[in-house]
């Protein structure tokens, strides 16, 4: 990784970090964090034990096309300081394959796939729900 610089954080609050995600203090080459969730929101309380298969709906297998970098880029930096300074962050929440990062990072992947299914109770022929 080209350009290190280093990075200080005086105080760091994060109230929440879930599925799949990361808090990463200091320098990074490669980072891959996925997530895959199936909600069911129902009318009525019920849970099953075992409500689907993720191989079952196509959205968690298909693949996610990332097009090639094509363009030639360049360009010259000068750090006039090499130390990024922060004084204060303050995160509510990091969730679903998601990553805070303090530091360097060469390559992140992050992928979060959710299927959200809404189960109404059947109404009665004329009845509106």
């Amino acid at each position: 990784m080209e350009g290190i610089r280093s990075s200080v954080v005086q105080e760091c609050k994060i109230n929440d970090v879930a599925f799949s995600s990361n808090v990463h203090v200091g320098d990074t080459t490669h980072i891959k964090a996925n997530s895959r969730a199936f909600a069911v929101q129902r009318e009525e309380e019920l849970f099953f034990g075992f409500e689907a298969s993720f191989e079952d709906f196509p959205i968690f297998s298909e693949l996610i096309p990332i097009p090639p970098i094509t363009e030639n880029i360049q360009f010259h930096r000068y750090n006039i300081d090499p130390v990024i300074k922060v004084d204060r962050v303050r995160i509510i929440g990091i969730s679903t394959a998601s990553l805070f990062q303090i530091g360097t990072i060469g390559d992140a992947y992050l992928e979060a796939r959710t299927h959200h299914v809404r189960q109404l109770k059947s109404t009665h022929e004329g009845e509106r729900p």
